[in-house]
């Protein structure tokens, strides 16, 4: 018998346009996280990520005592053709 898990995972499918970009195309994007703790001080942290058409399944490990309070995306980097 395994002992009981003591993590939470924070997941979301994010969707990407690259109409724009040329086939195959890629890059990366980050993901900052404001993460409360019940016995600790909140903090806010990033993830990185690649992204690639159409969609990117992305997933973050918490502690059972930790909560995201809010998330946002930020730095995604363009298309290599549009540079």
């Amino acid at each position: 018998m395994q002992p009981p898990t003591m993590e939470r995972k924070w997941t979301a499918v994010v969707l990407v346009d690259a109409s724009r970009c040329a086939m195959n195309s890629a890059g990366y994007f980050e993901i900052g996280f404001s993460r409360q703790k019940e016995t600790g001080v909140e903090i806010d942290f990033s993830e990185k990520f690649e992204w690639s058409p159409p969609s990117v399944n992305v997933a973050v490990n918490f502690w059972a005592d930790e909560a995201v309070e809010q998330y946002w995306i930020g730095n995604v980097s363009a298309c290599p053709c549009s540079r």
